[in-house]
């Protein structure tokens, strides 16, 4: 969710320049590092076997990696508000209409994402009200994407069945999972990225989310 709905670069960016005093182009650097250490945090809690670490720690602990890094350190405050970011990030210009045409065709749309549900809880509350008829974590499942688990969670909370999902990711990742799933995906590929896997492709791939509804619709019929 957080790649396919929200510009976490252009959300993050700004708060870190301000915060820690880098300019432009470091503070951008920094975010991408956060975000990469995040995700490699998130990927090891799967292996682990020792239950699934929360998003909101995997954000703190690559967060001090970052600040390492940089050899920078911060008060508990600024350390905390910097972590709640994430609950605040803006979405794609483009985002409420697609999925407001969503909607108007008759679909129902749902949020099922890596963060914890206290920070999709949030970061929905970034959108207009009554956006997300339903809030998934995959907190539910006790992993996170790739595990085939969180593709599984839309069936069992919503009683419904994989041929009537389709799935929206915004990273190669997430398109891995899915398909493997056996899930119908649309890949908003913002960043002309490639397939991590080319055995997993996408059923369609587009750079922005303008063409979301007619897309579903199709597959629809």
């Amino acid at each position: 969710m957080y790649m396919a709905l929200l510009d976490i670069e252009g959300s993050l960016v700004p708060v870190v320049q301000k915060v820690l005093n880098l300019d432009t182009k470091l503070s951008t650097a920094f975010v991408r590092l956060w975000r990469t250490k995040q995700m490699e945090r998130a990927a090891s809690s799967n292996s682990l076997g020792n239950n699934r670490t929360s998003f909101r720690e995997c954000t703190a602990m690559a967060l001090d990696y970052c600040l390492g890094h940089h050899k920078m350190m911060l008060s508990p405050d600024i350390h905390r508000d910097l972590v709640f970011a994430w609950d605040t990030m803006k979405a794609w210009p483009e985002a409420d209409a697609a999925i407001a045409a969503v909607k108007e065709k008759g679909y129902q749309n749902a949020i099922l994402s890596n963060g914890d549900q206290d920070m999709l809880e949030a970061v929905a509350r970034n959108f207009s009200p009554k956006t997300f008829d339903h809030i998934l974590s995959s907190e539910t499942a006790g992993y996170y994407k790739p595990h085939p688990s969180v593709y599984e969670i839309p069936t069992t909370a919503l009683g419904i069945v994989k041929d009537d999902i389709v799935h929206v990711a915004g990273s190669s990742n997430d398109v891995l999972g899915t398909v493997a799933a056996g899930i119908k995906c649309i890949w908003s590929n913002r960043r002309a990225d490639l397939l991590l896997d080319h055995a997993y492709p996408p059923t369609h791939e587009i750079s922005n989310l303008t063409a979301v509804a007619d897309l579903i619709e199709a597959l629809d019929t």
